[in-house]
């Protein structure tokens, strides 16, 4: 059991302002504790002071705050410095991906319309290559 401080030794405090229930709260865990009413506050201030108070959920508020804290640095750390230089090195990846794209069905349009050439003019059909193969199989149900 904890020594009892006494007046000679020791500054006493008056508290002021709590309310009925408090009170009533704080004799009752006093109580069943075994303790005086003073031995019980000095001892729980000393504990929440120290941040060593286990008991109910007031406790897992700073574990749970700790927690989002580090996610939100996460996410901060995956974010990058300068959003607006972010957003136009993603837009011209964008457009780079769209003009290749581009490129690419106008180059499969030119040879197609060569081939058509050839064809109009008499001329036998070339021999597709694994390459061309790969390109016309994509585009033949589009048209």
């Amino acid at each position: 059991m904890a020594t009892q401080p006494t007046r000679t030794t020791e500054s006493s405090w008056t508290i002021t302002g709590a309310s009925a229930e408090t009170r009533e709260k704080v004799k009752k865990a006093a109580a069943a504790e075994g303790m005086t009413i003073r031995a019980w506050v000095d001892k729980t201030l000393n504990a929440a002071a120290d941040g060593k108070l286990s008991a109910g959920p007031a406790s897992t508020v700073p574990k749970e705050l700790a927690e989002m804290q580090a996610k939100l640095d996460d996410l901060l750390k995956r974010m990058p410095e300068d959003p607006k230089a972010a957003e136009k090195a993603a837009s011209e990846r964008t457009s780079a991906a769209v003009l290749k794209a581009v490129a690419a069905g106008l180059g499969e349009m030119q040879r197609s319309a060569k081939e058509q050439a050839r064809i109009a003019e008499g001329k036998p059909a070339k021999k597709k290559t694994k390459a061309s193969k790969a390109p016309a199989r994509r585009t033949a149900g589009r048209g």
